[in-house]
């Protein structure tokens, strides 16, 4: 009965966690706020600790959060952009969206 149990409890969290359609991703292009030229290695970080990417050379980022399906109205994702020499910015949900960093004073 037990056995039963537990592979009931496995089936129905599989689909559960499987209705979501796939990964929760951000992407986009990070720029500095003064100069609007592309800034490159950024640390791009979701604040759950589950990834952490850097832009490239040409300022892109693409962070996706590491579970493959979560329940449906999938949770938001927060973003942490950081750089010596600029302010620390966290943005919701930055799905092809362009991030402007500002210098530190």
């Amino acid at each position: 009965m037990k056995k039963k149990l537990v592979i009931l409890f496995v089936i129905v969290n599989l689909i559960f966690l499987s209705s979501c359609e796939g990964y929760r991703c951000g992407s986009g292009t990070i720029y500095d706020s003064e100069t609007k030229l592309p800034i490159d290695s950024v640390m791009c970080a979701l604040t759950n600790g589950c990834d952490v990417q850097f832009s490239d050379s040409l300022g892109h980022y693409d962070v996706c959060d590491c579970f493959t399906g979560c329940v449906p109205d999938c949770p938001d994702i927060t973003v942490e952009f950081s750089k010596t020499g600029y302010k620390t910015k966290k943005v919701k949900n930055p799905n092809k969206s362009d991030i402007f960093l500002d210098r530190e004073e």
